[in-house]
């Protein structure tokens, strides 16, 4: 259904860029989320490409779309290149604020990144636990402690720690 709505789009409103980019979003979502993970990364990235293109690499949009690139290419177990590109977003997130939603999202892929990498070394690790502790700051402020965006994002600061304990042994 997703595929024929972004079709009809391109058909009928094709200098309507912006409403284009928003069902192949949608469509990358659904195959995300149906676990077609390598065509939910390819629109991702098509859509992340234009918006940059289109509105700037600063713009909330284009923050919005290397998350969601960020997070397929985390799913993939790509974590060297989900590090890479939400590392070189979180500056242009910051613009929005530190306590703005996707500016704690995107710190806490690149942390899972640097967490989940089996070849990640201890300092990657220590790392991890350091932005998401500013992460966590941020949601008790932004959300209060009881939303489920800080709760997530405790519960990923403490296997973070779990994980560096095991460079302990």
């Amino acid at each position: 259904v997703l595929e024929a709505s972004v079709a009809l789009r391109r058909r009928y409103w094709s200098h309507e860029e912006e409403v284009i980019l928003i069902a192949k979003t949608n469509l990358a979502a659904c195959l995300f989320d149906l676990g077609r993970l390598d065509e939910a990364l390819v629109l991702n990235r098509e859509v992340y490409a234009r918006t940059v293109a289109v509105l700037g690499k600063d713009s909330e949009e284009a923050v919005s779309d290397c998350l969601n690139v960020a997070d397929t290419l985390r799913k993939l177990r790509r974590f060297a290149e989900a590090a890479t590109l939400a590392r070189d977003q979180l500056p242009s997130a910051r613009s929005l604020g530190n306590g703005h939603e996707l500016v704690i999202l995107l710190s806490r892929v690149l942390a899972d990144s640097l967490c989940q990498n089996p070849d990640s070394s201890r300092d990657d690790v220590l790392e991890a636990i350091s932005i998401l502790q500013k992460a966590l700051e941020q949601a008790r402020r932004t959300f209060g402690a009881t939303h489920p965006r800080t709760r997530e994002t405790e519960a990923k600061l403490g296997s973070a720690r779990h994980r560096a304990r095991e460079f302990a042994y």
